[in-house]
């Protein structure tokens, strides 16, 4: 990418606080998560203010732009040649900016560079993970990942299929000040990438989606009939590309599960025993495979034009159905060479699920009911990925609305008691059918405040995990 002095706008994002205020407006949105949070416009007409709103919030600028500064943003894609959005778009998290094209008109489409919310999750597992030296980021997307690596590594390779990727990493280094560290490399990394030497640092948070093989599904997410396709494929290549005596493999994967854990925990034994590594692997959230299923049906609809929404969700529920796991779980994992090849899980997901039966406490605790809707209030500003894509705020309230009849629900089932699932479907019945798709993010809420209700002391539950 050609710009004339890059520096300029780096560092003029830097004295305007840009990051900072993209943190400030996660916070006030209170979607620790949220890769691009919501926010009003800033008022004022200094350059940080005409940043913020271009770059951020895609608004054409009320006034005319700084003459000197406009070229340099059109040259980097930033704006177009008279101020206004051009083809990327600009976040921040923990202190690293990213680009993503802009995209479609009124956002009704997503552009072909992703950042999610695993995005953000996997910037502060590579953070913790402290990698240093020669490092690879393999499906680098935005670059966000990337330049978190080139914080302390000297020598870093974003590689990715899809050339806008590429493209973005490329920007998102310069923007950050680190394209003297970070190189995009475009093309198949399984098929056609090579180290000159061994690495000490692979890091991926590959596709991961199951999509059923009849099934039309952007690349971007497509992980193969179970969704593990891709991280199979790298744990099979890991050991022959990392360095054996200071070799670190950091990835964030999706995958269903059970009680023992994720599906992919056999493959990642495996790699431990062949490469001597001692893995830890962290789940940090867990839904059901339904809720997965609206996920992937609600993405795949622009894709399969021919299929009405009741038909794709029964298709991918069909094919979810095949593999008789109750669970689908958020992973980070860190592995690091000169083990034993010991595998540690753990999971921090909580203790109920929607399949427990849960019953109405005999006695319970004065002020129970307070107790458990602000225990609910303090654990929904931290919900599962990809919660935000299918649910909304009005899916987070309502088992606050409807406590009543949550409760009322509960004590009519008597001793037999009601799964989460069913108490669920009852208590939002109209919301169940009015959207199936959508109502299926109250699965989510329902499960969450069924926990916050069993803490508090008013519902007892088995653990069918």
């Amino acid at each position: 990418m050609t710009a004339p002095d890059p520096g300029t706008v780096t560092d003029l994002l830097r004295r305007t606080a840009f990051a900072d205020r993209v943190e400030h407006a996660r916070r006030r949105s209170e979607l620790p998560w949220e890769p691009w949070p919501p926010a009003a416009a800033a008022p004022s007409h200094d350059a940080g203010a005409a940043l913020w709103n271009v770059l951020h919030l895609g608004l054409r600028p009320d006034h005319r732009p700084d003459p000197a500064l406009v070229p340099r943003l059109a040259a980097l894609g930033l704006t177009d040649g008279t101020g206004a959005p051009g083809r990327w778009e600009v976040t921040a998290f923990r202190g690293l900016l990213a680009a993503r094209d802009r995209p479609g008109a009124a956002r009704a489409g997503a552009g072909d560079v992703y950042i999610g919310e695993d995005s953000l999750r996997f910037v502060d597992t590579i953070l913790r993970a402290r990698p240093t030296g020669r490092a690879l980021d393999v499906g680098c997307g935005s670059g966000i990942t990337t330049c978190a690596l080139a914080l302390g590594c000297a020598e870093v390779t974003g590689a990715d299929l899809q050339r806008s990727c590429v493209e973005a990493t490329t920007l998102s280094a310069v923007l950050n000040g680190l394209d003297d560290r970070v190189r995009a490399w475009h093309g198949d990394f399984f098929r056609d990438y090579t180290p000159d030497a061994p690495l000490n640092c692979v890091v991926a948070n590959l596709p991961y989606v199951p999509v059923p093989p009849a099934l039309r599904y952007s690349p971007a997410g497509d992980g193969g009939p179970d969704g593990l396709d891709l991280n199979r494929r790298l744990l099979r290549r890991a050991a022959d590309l990392l360095d054996p005596r200071d070799g670190l493999l950091v990835t964030r994967f999706q995958s269903l599960g059970d009680a023992s854990g994720p599906l992919l925990l056999p493959d990642i034994e495996a790699f431990a025993k062949e490469a001597g590594h001692d893995v830890t692997v962290v789940a940090d959230g867990r839904t059901v495979p339904e809720v997965r299923a609206a996920l992937t049906a609600l993405h795949a609809l622009r894709h399969n034009p021919g299929l009405t929404a009741g038909d794709m969700l029964a298709a991918v529920d069909a094919h979810m159905r095949r593999f008789e796991q109750p669970h689908y779980f958020a992973c980070g994992m860190i592995s690091r060479s000169g083990g034993t090849g010991v595998v540690t899980f753990t999971d921090l997901s909580g203790a109920l699920t929607l399949d427990d039966t849960l019953t109405a406490a005999r006695d319970a605790p004065s002020g129970a009911s307070g107790a458990a809707l602000r225990l609910y209030r303090g654990r929904a500003l931290d919900l599962p990925d990809g919660f935000w894509e299918l649910g909304t705020a009005d899916d987070v309230a309502a088992p606050e609305r409807r406590l009543p009849a949550l409760l009322g629900t509960l004590a009519e089932a008597g001793a037999a008691g009601v799964t989460g699932r069913d108490l669920a479907a009852e208590v939002f019945a109209d919301r169940f059918t009015a959207d199936p798709i959508r109502a299926r993010a109250l699965f989510v809420t329902t499960e969450l405040m069924a926990g916050c209700l069993a803490d508090a002391g008013l519902v007892e539950g088995g653990t069918a995990r």
